[in-house]
């Protein structure tokens, strides 16, 4: 491939806010998409291909754009494809890998967190760490709607937004 192609590589991926889902592209380039959501010089996304639904309207389409700027602040969380996620390194801040239960406004999430093995503040803490941070494995329900279920490769869940963050073992 490439670099001009690389460059212009388009993925598709899920964006969802307190009110909204956001189906839309990004540009990701040679980089995984969460090196760009976690970009702290960039305020926003620039998403192309935009389909846009209420989560209370049964999913019902309310808007198509062409492209759209995303306020990264305002996310509760993105649905991506495993490729599209950084790693995290087993190492002395990543070693421990344990099952969570994630609760956003109106969503609860399920799935794998890698971190240390002594969870304290400072794991979770914004000021120290990306601003969204990654689950594996898992799944995202409409805390209204329980029987509704969203799953992809990967969530990056915005820190910023957190409710609460059970550990499991």
């Amino acid at each position: 491939m490439s670099s001009r192609q690389s460059d212009s590589r388009l993925t598709t991926l899920e964006f969802f806010t307190t009110t909204h889902r956001i189906v839309a592209q990004v540009q990701t380039g040679a980089r995984p998409f969460s090196d760009l959501i976690n970009d702290r010089s960039q305020s926003f996304l620039l998403a192309f291909n935009v389909r846009l639904s209420h989560l209370e309207k049964e999913a019902r389409l309310e808007a198509i754009a062409s492209a759209a700027y995303l306020s990264k602040e305002n996310l509760l969380f993105v649905i991506a494809p495993s490729r599209e996620v950084r790693k995290s390194e087993r190492g002395r801040y990543a070693a421990y890998e344990r099952e969570v239960l994630v609760t956003l406004p109106g969503f609860e999430l399920e799935g794998r967190f890698m971190g240390p093995q002594r969870s304290d503040l400072w794991t979770f803490s914004p000021t120290t760490l990306d601003p969204f941070f990654v689950l594996t494995a898992a799944t995202a329900r409409i805390a209204a709607v329980p029987d509704v279920t969203l799953g992809g490769g990967a969530i990056l869940v915005n820190r910023d937004r957190l409710e609460s963050i059970c550990l499991g073992d």
